[in-house]
């Protein structure tokens, strides 16, 4: 099922046809890995049960991930902003999922219309992050959770392009350099550090489930890759508490409203 809805302009702009420039979002691998990880985060983390969660995915992209965890749920609503990317959901993905192409600054919702949202790799893709949280409160219920991952700015490694420093860089030598390196595109994202992540969800109880996610990574790779990962959580845990992957780090969080 879609649904569509008028979307704002922004000074900034939004990042369009990002589906293209992210493998990782049409991997069937990848989504299908990711999503027991946010189930299992969840369950450790609440005493509400999954199957009674009004949910909304924000930024879904093609709603593969979102199909994943809609069995979970008692319903889910996944939000895109990219038409190119809502457009690519697959009939299987329609079926399962009811998918809104609207704005993640504007949600087209009312207020207090969800148990849950799931915000996962999305504020530095969006023109103001900051207002993104606002409404993520807005439409949530008094005592309703956020799952929430993303990028730490502290991290030297640059987890899109992975191009060390380059979002340290100011932005038109960002720019320059991605144009020497051959990609055709300005540097769009926009990362915070931890405390600045914190002060983006600082209208919400932050439990930090990263202990969780480093646990899940350790099992699964091997023992040459975790002495690399032992460093970098390491390095990573000295600068911004958290580490989230082998090239970037996060504050990967349940956030329970303030009643």
């Amino acid at each position: 099922m879609l649904e569509s809805h008028n979307v704002s302009r922004h000074m900034r702009g939004y990042q369009h046809d990002f589906i293209t420039k992210s493998k990782a979002v049409t991997d069937p691998r990848s989504r299908a890995r990711k999503a027991p990880k946010v189930l299992e985060v969840l369950a450790r983390h609440t005493t509400q049960a999954l199957s009674t969660f009004v949910a909304l995915d924000v930024g879904c992209s093609s709603g593969m991930l979102t199909s994943y965890l809609a069995p979970h749920f008692k319903s889910i609503v996944g939000l895109e902003f990219d038409t190119l990317s809502i457009f690519s959901a697959t009939s299987d993905v329609r079926r399962k999922v009811k998918l809104v192409q609207g704005d993640g600054l504007f949600l087209p919702f009312k207020d207090g219309s969800f148990d849950l949202v799931i915000c996962a790799q999305v504020y530095e893709h969006v023109p103001d992050d900051r207002l993104m949280a606002l409404e993520i409160h807005r439409v949530l219920r008094e005592g309703g959770i956020v799952f929430f991952s993303g990028p730490n700015w502290l991290f030297p490694i640059e987890p899109h392009y992975y191009i060390p420093f380059l979002h340290w860089l100011p932005p038109e030598v960002a720019n320059k350099l991605l144009h020497v390196l051959g990609h055709s595109e300005p540097y769009y994202e926009r990362s915070r550090h931890y405390w600045g992540l914190k002060q983006l969800w600082a209208d919400f109880v932050i439990v930090d489930a990263a202990p969780d996610v480093l646990a899940w990574r350790w099992s699964e790779v091997s023992w040459l890759r975790r002495l690399v990962l032992a460093t970098l959580v390491s390095y990573g845990r000295r600068f911004s508490h958290s580490c989230q992957t082998l090239t970037g780090c996060s504050l990967r969080s349940e956030l329970h409203r303030h009643e």
